[in-house]
C-alpha cells in the first residue's frame, strides 16, 4: 500500500535557527557548517523556505528531489535554494558534511547588491540548474569566502565599527562569484541595464508571487505598464519563451509538486490553483502533460 503523501510544509529561518542552534547578532544571513545528522530533514521534507539558500557540500553523499528532479550531491557540488522552490531531501551518507549560508530576501534587498544584480540572482536562480559541480579551486575559493563571512561575524563582537557594512559588501561579492560560476553568455548577464531586461525581471518576481491568482498575460502587462505585446517581445528575446509559456510553466511545476507530494484530492488542487473547476484544470494539465492529473499521479 502506497504511504500517505505529506503535505508541502513551510521551513522558517526561526526554526532553523532553534534546530541547529545557530547563533548571531546578524538578522536575515547565517553561515554555518553541518553534519549528516543536522542535515536530515525528514522531519519536514517536502518543504519550502522563507529564505534562501546557498549550500556547498564538502563530503559525503545527500539525494534531493527540487521541483520533483532528482539530484545526488556529492562533494564540491553548489545548489542554490530560493523561496519558491519544493525541496524533497532523502537519504544522507552518514560521512556528508556541508558549509552554508542562508539569507532572508529582505537581507538581500537590503544588501550592498546592485538592485539590478538582486534581481538578476532572483531570475537566474528560477530557470537554470540549480546545482553546478565546482572545480577543486572553484570549491576552496567559495571555502574561503564563507570562512572570512564567519570570522567576521566573530570578530564583530570584540569590533563593531562598520561591521554591517564589511558584511554586506562581502555578501555582494560572493553573489557575483555565484553569478560567474553560473555564467555562460559571452558578456555578464547581470550587468543588462536594458529596459526590456528589467521588464523581465519584475514580470517574473510578480508571477512567482501571483501565478495562482492570475494568469492572464494582460494582466501582467497592465502591473507594469506596458502592453502584452512588448512583454511577450521581452520575455521571448531573454528566455526564448513566451510571457503566457512562463506562467504556465509556474502553474505545471506547482501542480505536480502538490499531485506527488500531497494527498490532496485534485478537484482541491484545481481549486487551490484558481482554476474554475476541475474539468478546466485537467484539461489545461494534460495539455502541457499529455496526461491527465489522475494518470500522472498514479504513474509518479
Amino acid at each position: 500500500m502506497k504511504n500517505k503523501k505529506q503535505r508541502i510544509e513551510k521551513l522558517t529561518l526561526d526554526l532553523l535557527r532553534s534546530r541547529l542552534d545557530i547563533n548571531t547578532d546578524f538578522k536575515g544571513l547565517y553561515v554555518f557548517d553541518t553534519d549528516a545528522q543536522e542535515m536530515d530533514t525528514s522531519f519536514i521534507s517536502p518543504y519550502r523556505a522563507d529564505h534562501n539558500s546557498i549550500h556547498l557540500i564538502t563530503g559525503g553523499e545527500v539525494n534531493v528531489k527540487i521541483n520533483l528532479l532528482d539530484y545526488t550531491l556529492k562533494k564540491n557540488d553548489l545548489v542554490l535554494f530560493t523561496t519558491n522552490m519544493v525541496r524533497h531531501f532523502g537519504t544522507v551518507s552518514p560521512d556528508c558534511k556541508a558549509t552554508n549560508l542562508l539569507f532572508s530576501n529582505d537581507y538581500l534587498l537590503s544588501s550592498a547588491v546592485p538592485s539590478k544584480t538582486a534581481e538578476a540572482y532572483d531570475y537566474l536562480t528560477g530557470i537554470i540548474n540549480p546545482v553546478v559541480t565546482l572545480r577543486e579551486a572553484q570549491a576552496e575559493l567559495f571555502k574561503t569566502h564563507l570562512s572570512v563571512f564567519a570570522l567576521k561575524m566573530k570578530d564583530t563582537r570584540t569590533n563593531p565599527f562598520y561591521a554591517e557594512d564589511i558584511l554586506r559588501h562581502l555578501f555582494s561579492a560572493l553573489i557575483f562569484e555565484i553569478g560567474a560560476l553560473y555564467q555562460t553568455e559571452p558578456k555578464p548577464y547581470v550587468v543588462s541595464s536594458s529596459r526590456k531586461v528589467y521588464v523581465v525581471h519584475q514580470f517574473l518576481k510578480l508571477v512567482m508571487k501571483k501565478f495562482k491568482e492570475e494568469k492572464s498575460v494582460q494582466a501582467y502587462a497592465e502591473m507594469l505598464n506596458i502592453t502584452p505585446k512588448y512583454l511577450t517581445t521581452a520575455t521571448r528575446g531573454l528566455t526564448g519563451k513566451t510571457a503566457g509559456n512562463l506562467i504556465d510553466e509556474m502553474l505545471i511545476v506547482e501542480a505536480k509538486v502538490l499531485l506527488n507530494e500531497s494527498d490532496m484530492p485534485i478537484a482541491h488542487i484545481a481549486e487551490s490553483l484558481n482554476f474554475s473547476d476541475q474539468f478546466v484544470f485537467s484539461k489545461f494539465f494534460k495539455k502541457h502533460c499529455g496526461q491527465n492529473p489522475s494518470s500522472f499521479r498514479r504513474s509518479v
